[in-house]
């Protein structure tokens, strides 16, 4: 799971994922995967531990034109997504786990990861 490629869609914003190499194509175009670039502190996430779950929240805009459209917590053995949409504030709870990795994608900057 740890080899996870994310795929999205620049026409109709779907979003895909692979735990290996395969050809990707959506809207009749080929995609590549996105890379994933470590987050900035001022551009992490907050992490809060909260009755056995985490709780994720951000201050990244949430407009139209820019906002985070999935976020994904990556571990060993799993990997969960939930999408978000234009004009949502995250506001996520994600089942707690000894350690993994949450990924995110916003719309105008590209996909992040950081270590939790």
């Amino acid at each position: 799971m740890k080899r996870t490629h994310f795929f999205i869609c620049p026409v109709c914003g779907s979003l895909s994922f692979c735990t290996g190499d395969m050809a990707v194509s959506c809207c009749g175009r080929p995609l590549e995967p996105l890379v994933p670039q470590k987050a900035a502190p001022g551009k992490a996430l907050r992490v809060t531990e909260s009755d056995g779950d985490w709780y994720v929240e951000s201050d990244h805009p949430a407009s139209k034109e820019d906002y985070i459209s999935f976020l994904a917590l990556v571990t060993g053995e799993m990997l969960l997504v939930l999408r978000q949409y234009p004009e949502w504030d995250i506001h996520a709870r994600i089942p707690g786990r000894p350690h993994g990795t949450l990924v995110w994608y916003s719309t105008s900057q590209g996909l992040f990861y950081q270590l939790v």
